[in-house]
């Protein structure tokens, strides 16, 4: 499955995801991409909590269901 950039770096209340450093490391200068598109602050958010449980993140998913 391909996942779209723009998916990964918005997917999280447009925030990127806390995977998109070791998913497109290999392919684009990510750090460079992420300082120029979010500010510290908003990094800081997204890197500095734990990631959540997979239950948190399935309890998430039925409740946006509703």
């Amino acid at each position: 499955m391909l996942v779209e950039f723009s998916y990964c770096t918005s997917m999280n209340e447009n925030l990127p995801c806390r995977n998109v450093l070791g998913c497109w490391k290999e392919r684009i200068d990510i750090i460079s991409f992420l300082r120029e598109k979010f500010t510290d602050q908003e990094l800081k958010k997204v890197f500095s909590s734990p990631p959540k449980s997979k239950i948190e993140r399935i309890i998430e998913l039925i409740e946006k269901k509703e």
